[in-house]
C-alpha cells in the first residue's frame, strides 16, 4: 500500500537511528581500545627505560667504589713513599 503504515515507519526509524547509534558506539569504543593499546605499548616501553637506568645508576655505583677503593690504595702507597723518603733523608742526614 502506497504511504505504509505511519507506526511501521515510525518504529522503523526508531530502529535505525538506534543501529546509527550502535555503530557510533562500536566506533567510539574502537578508538578508545586503540588508545589504550597504545598506552600501554608507552607504559611497557617506559617500564623497560626505568630499568636500564636503574641497573645503569647500580653499575655506575659499583664503578666509583670501585674507583674510589683504588684511589685509597694509591694514597696509602703515595704516604709509605713519602714516609720512606723522609726516613731516607734524616739518614743521609745523620750521615753527614
Amino acid at each position: 500500500p502506497p504511504g505504509g503504515c505511519p507506526q511501521v515507519d515510525a518504529q522503523l526509524l526508531v530502529v535505525q537511528k538506534l543501529e546509527e547509534k550502535e555503530r557510533g558506539l562500536q566506533s567510539s569504543l574502537a578508538a578508545v581500545e586503540k588508545e589504550l593499546a597504545l598506552r600501554s605499548q608507552a607504559l611497557e616501553l617506559n617500564k623497560r627505560k626505568a630499568v636500564e637506568a636503574a641497573q645503569l645508576a647500580e653499575d655506575l655505583r659499583a664503578q666509583g667504589e670501585h674507583i674510589q677503593g683504588r684511589l685509597r690504595e694509591l694514597q696509602a702507597c703515595a704516604a709509605e713513599n713519602q714516609a720512606a723518603k723522609e726516613k731516607e733523608s734524616l739518614s743521609l742526614k745523620r750521615a753527614q
